[in-house]
């Protein structure tokens, strides 16, 4: 099982003997904990292996659990619903893994609400989620009047299942800029529609039938009055935030949306520097492909720039002299391939470029990368004006 040896190979040998003595799992192999994790790793996965199938399904959740927070928004989540002494706990704890395991040992309540807040934030500005207005500065109601309220509101809106629960917590998440906002989640837990999957039972084949458990939230800024939701269902999301407004917020809200992302591509229009702050650790900046839309929007015209010698501004005016579309006018700049080069590090030694492509009016692929690559780019295309409109951290 791959995820129990990724876990045993990032997390120290002390942190897993206290989570096996938490399990009250006894290995049948003897493990030297204090060993470094290389001459851990086969034995533990050995003894492991030689288990009950119960005992092993039990470690393989757990494993799986943990491993999901040790990205980087699932610490970001961690750091964010930890309480302040917890939080100078896990400052000195050495690995991802291990943090992780540490919070899922010792506040199960507050590891469960970290989930809670990483399903969120990996769901943001993906097609899931959604952004509206609402006035700024409201409080959450969390007596469970409210609370009930809701659960019915979002029970007949679904209407498939008659079991709702409600949680309500307190987080931050950080800006670009790693600056805190304080936020209100609110992870709604709803019955689904009966499904009836085959399972064996002994040797023979039989129909289990239960009713799924499916999951969508919100959160409430009160320095924006942004309420966000992620659920499936995109018709849904605009009368779920009427409902959470309604219910908690006790203000009727019309549900505009965000406004979606504007990119400026016209920022590439000139030959230019893209300034950087030394922390992040980024050398270089420069677009390496550009496609131009002539306004007659007949055809598509693509400057690639293929050495590190040459710019696309350079490769424009060598192949069109005086109809160089940069300045010539007629067109204008339809996608973007920017290549931001960091410095090596200790995990890339030999120094990272990562591509991000920015497309008319309101493409960019940053959510493809990692949350750190994400966050530094989104500080940027603010602070070099390519990003114009945009209201949430």
């Amino acid at each position: 099982m791959p995820v129990l040896a990724r876990l045993f190979r990032n997390t120290p040998g002390v942190c897993l003997k206290d989570y096996f003595a938490a399990k009250t799992i006894v290995l049948s192999e003897p493990v030297q904990w204090n060993g470094n994790n290389a001459a851990i790793l086969r034995p533990l996965l050995r003894a492991v292996n030689a288990l009950t199938d119960r005992e092993r399904e039990i470690i393989r959740a757990d494993a799986e659990r943990v491993d999901r927070m040790a990205s980087e928004v699932g610490q970001a989540a961690i750091m964010a619903v930890a309480a302040p002494v917890q939080q100078q706990t896990l400052r000195t704890i050495e690995t991802r893994h291990a943090r992780a395991l540490w919070l899922f040992l010792n506040d199960s309540a507050r590891f469960e609400r970290a989930e809670d807040a990483a399903f969120f934030d990996n769901a943001r500005l993906s097609r899931t989620w959604d952004g509206f207005t609402a006035p700024a500065g409201l409080g959450v109601q969390r007596d469970p009047a409210h609370i009930q309220a809701l659960a019915e509101e979002v029970q007949t809106l679904f209407d498939e299942g008659s079991k709702v629960k409600v949680e309500v917590f307190d987080r931050t998440r950080p800006d670009a800029d790693n600056h805190p906002h304080q936020l209100i989640q609110v992870t709604v837990f709803r019955e689904g529609l009966p499904d009836c999957p085959l399972v064996f039972q002994g040797d023979e084949l039989e129909r289990l039938i239960y009713r799924p458990v499916h999951e969508l939230a919100f959160t409430y800024e009160p320095a924006s009055g942004v309420i966000e939701v992620v659920a499936k269902q995109r018709m849904k999301r605009g009368d779920l935030a009427k409902v959470f407004a309604r219910a908690l917020l006790g203000h009727n809200i019309e549900g505009g949306r965000i406004p979606l992302r504007h990119y400026d591509l016209s920022v590439f229009m000139d030959e230019r520097e893209f300034a950087t702050d030394p922390d992040d650790g980024i050398v270089d900046v420069r677009p390496r492909l550009v496609k131009f839309e002539p306004f007659d929007g007949r055809t598509f015209v693509t400057i690639e720039a293929r050495t590190e010698e040459e710019t696309v501004h350079a490769a424009a005016r060598r192949m069109f002299g005086e109809r160089d579309p940069f300045v010539a006018g007629g067109a204008r700049i339809r996608e973007v391939v920017l290549a931001v080069t960091f410095r090596p590090d200790a995990t890339n030694p030999r120094g990272k470029t990562i591509s991000i492509k920015l497309r008319h009016p309101n493409g960019c692929d940053l959510k493809d990368k990692t949350e750190k690559e994400r966050k530094i780019g989104e500080k940027y295309l603010r602070r070099w004006e390519i990003l114009t409109e945009h209201t949430l951290v």
